[in-house]
């Protein structure tokens, strides 16, 4: 079974995605950065299921927010890239894991927009980026009925996290469905699953976490079950 990750960049970090995945499941991982763009459907053809992963920001052009430029750090080639992704995998109902800049980049690929900068544009906001380069942690509170709620069988968990940008306005496609406790959304997901694939975006690196934890755990599992169900439409 194959999983398209899309983007490693070859850092330590960057290759936990596919250790965590692995740990719940055996698959093949293809970063698809290291494929080229004319051969992304058909790699995408074999795979069973692609994580959009986090990273650099996403153009604060693409959301209307040209002025805030010089506050980001952009890779304008990756935007490109995983737009034709992100088109590819819905049209194939590839089941799709977002995390952290892959939760912004399809909430802004879907006619929303982000808090460009938390400490700047959130009034008394928490540290929701890392501490002498590690890791920060804060509490979520999880929507009940949810999807995430559904995975995790929690209504608060502690999460890492190491962003400073944010989902601001949810678009008609998603539902929040979790937040930390100063407003800052922490996930999205459909708001009518009707004739799409699965989907599930979180703000924090699951990856990265204590794999017991609910908010890293119950995402693996489910995430590669899906994508073990449609490995059987492969076959």
């Amino acid at each position: 079974m194959n999983i398209a990750l899309s983007h490693r960049s070859g850092t330590e970090h960057s290759f936990l995605y596919e250790k965590w995945l692995g740990t719940f499941s055996t698959a093949t991982f293809i970063a698809m950065n290291e494929v080229p763009v004319e051969e992304y459907q058909s790699v995408l053809l074999t795979c069973s299921g692609i994580v959009f992963t986090g990273g650099a920001d996403v153009h604060p052009g693409l959301y209307g927010a040209d002025n805030r430029l010089t506050e980001c750090t952009i890779e304008p080639e990756r935007d490109e890239k995983e737009t034709i992704l992100r088109d590819l995998s819905l049209e194939l109902q590839i089941p799709i894991l977002a995390i952290c800049r892959g939760e912004q980049f399809f909430a802004i690929k879907h006619g929303g927009s982000l808090v460009v900068d938390i400490p700047t544009d959130i009034h008394q906001s928490m540290i929701h980026g890392k501490i002498e380069g590690k890791d920060s942690f804060h509490s979520i509170t999880i929507e009940p009925k949810s999807l995430l709620h559904k995975l995790t069988k929690v209504d608060e968990a502690i999460v890492n996290s190491a962003h400073h940008q944010s989902i601001k306005d949810v678009p008609a496609d998603f539902i929040a469905s979790s937040f930390a406790p100063d407003g800052v959304i922490e996930s999205i997901e459909w708001a009518d699953t009707t004739g799409k694939p699965f989907f599930l975006g979180v703000q924090w690196h699951p990856e990265r976490m204590d794999y017991s934890s609910s908010c890293s755990s119950s995402i693996a599992q489910h995430f590669m079950m899906e994508a073990e169900s449609y490995s059987l439409l492969l076959r």
